[in-house]
């Protein structure tokens, strides 16, 4: 029963150990590696948003699929890391599960012996029990005896010593009248004192048999106050060993759901890796495709941009002409100006009056300010002027503009005054665009382009600055929402900043 005691907290603490170690163990992998990978998906997901932006301007089959792939690459990796934490909790949560059935079936096993231990305990209380009954009916039934024994002996002491209304014994064996009457009496003396002598022998052996029995029943007493404890303890010790196993067969249960689920989740991992590289697979054909296409884009996209720097230097050399027309008519009127002013000088003096002509000022052929291009739409600037290396191309391309990062539908202001030299949509990449000729500034023919609209709102004329044009978007070759701005002095693509 001590060793049952002892086995059932035991048993229970080894179970309950048990789940809340692996419990433990298991939820701090899981954690820690959910953490890992939640880190390394917000790395992978700035990647490629980065990508994206150095692919504007690229074909958008080109840049989906390349995107696709990459970031199927990224994931991988991921996904990998999913099946092997996934394997690792499966072996574990398998282990768990073998090791609480074991367990269950130790606390099975232990509630037996402790119910086993309990049956007997009791069994033999009840023993106790019946012996004692029966001692004590045997202890009432000699102490009657013993007591009718006691008052026999004692009227027969009193009729040998004492006598009575009639004579005694010893009085009948000396008041013989005969010596046969004499011997008749000691006969009947003898007989008397035999029958005194034996009941006095059975009052002592009833008188020990009495005592033996007070002392039997003393000790079937104590016997049955021990077993009374035993059978407490052995009581307490089957309810524990009873919860000991009910707890272990719960926590058998959970530890067998945890294996089937980590068994699930593994699976789930494994296929989810099987699709991705079926995925991955795909894309890299995809894009092999789309990589032999892009060359014929790119020179679709070099033509187009060819057409309209020749549009522009052509507007470049009609607006410096007519710059110049303009001030050699301004010089002109100047220079009438000061013969008349002359002139009137010279008359006056026959006239012996004087006359201090006046002299006009000089003809300046431009006073536009560093920043005389007003800001299209506010935003934040995702991709700058500059050479950019292609991901794809796997070489350095001039991104001719400034990106800002503002949502599809944002409106789109002209950013200075001038001329809609085209608007419409571009099959060059740039989608819905709007070209704004605002004239001779600073020596050359300024330019601003504003592409990838969602919507065109003034086609052709002339615009005021501040005047609404568009509204962005992600038309052609983009790879998101956002307004790429360009300037052109004479044709040629400039750094918008020198001008806002």
């Amino acid at each position: 029963m001590r060793r049952s005691e002892k086995s059932g907290p035991a048993t229970r603490l080894t179970a309950a150990g048990l789940v809340v170690a692996c419990s433990v163990s298991v939820g701090t992998a899981l954690v820690a590696r959910a953490d890992s990978v939640s880190d390394q998906k917000k790395r992978n997901d700035q990647k490629i948003a980065a990508l994206g932006q150095q692919l504007e301007g690229t074909n958008a089959s080109l840049a989906r699929a390349y995107v696709n792939l990459q970031r199927t690459n990224a994931a991988l990796p991921i996904a990998q890391q999913r099946v092997v934490a996934a394997q690792g909790a499966q072996a574990r949560a398998v282990a768990a599960q073998a090791a609480a059935e074991a367990t269950e079936a130790r606390a099975i096993d232990a509630e037996a012996k402790a119910r086993a231990h309990n049956e007997a305990v009791a069994q033999r209380l009840a023993v106790a029990q019946a012996n004692e009954q029966r001692a004590k009916e045997q202890l009432a039934k000699s102490s009657t005896d013993l007591v009718s024994s006691q008052d026999a002996l004692d009227s027969y002491a009193a009729e040998v010593f004492q006598g009575g209304d009639q004579e005694s014994q010893l009085g009948m064996v000396f008041g013989s009248t005969s010596p046969q009457d004499f011997a008749n009496r000691l006969v009947m003396a003898d007989t008397a004192s035999a029958v005194a002598s034996d009941t006095i022998d059975k009052l002592a052996a009833m008188t020990a048999d009495n005592t033996s029995t007070r002392a039997y029943l003393t000790a079937v007493r104590g016997e049955i106050d021990d077993l009374k404890r035993q059978a407490e303890a052995a009581l307490r010790g089957a309810e524990a060993a009873a919860a000991a196993a009910t707890q272990a067969k719960n926590q058998a249960i959970v530890a067998k759901n945890n294996a089937v689920t980590a068994t699930q989740n593994a699976a789930a991992a494994r296929t989810q890796l099987d699709q991705l590289k079926a995925k991955q697979t795909g894309y890299a054909a995809d894009l092999a495709v789309q990589r032999k296409n892009e060359a014929a884009d790119l020179a679709s996209a070099r033509a187009e941009s060819a057409r309209l720097q020749a549009i522009l230097v052509e507007q470049a050399r009609k607006a410096r002409i007519a710059e110049q027309k303009r001030l050699a008519k301004l010089r002109a009127q100047r220079e009438a100006k000061i013969r008349a002013e002359r002139a009137k000088a010279a008359a006056a003096k026959k006239r012996g009056q004087v006359y201090v002509p006046k002299t006009p000022p000089p003809v300046q052929s431009d006073n536009t300010p560093s920043n005389y291009l007003s800001y299209p739409a506010i935003g934040p600037t995702t991709s700058g002027f500059g050479m950019r290396w292609h991901p794809v191309l796997q070489k350095w391309m001039l991104h001719d503009g400034l990106d800002w990062g503002i949502a599809c539908g944002t409106p789109v202001y002209a950013a200075a005054p001038g001329s809609i030299v085209r608007a419409g949509w571009r099959a060059s990449g740039w989608g819905n665009q709007v070209v704004i000729d605002h004239g001779i500034h600073r020596g050359v023919d300024l330019v601003t382009t504003y592409n990838h609209l969602t919507s065109i709102v003034k086609f052709s004329g002339s615009v005021n600055r501040g005047q609404l044009i568009g509204y962005s978007g992600t038309t052609g070759y983009s790879t998101g929402c956002h307004l790429h701005f360009g300037v052109y002095e004479d044709g040629t693509p400039v750094n918008p900043r020198k001008w806002l």
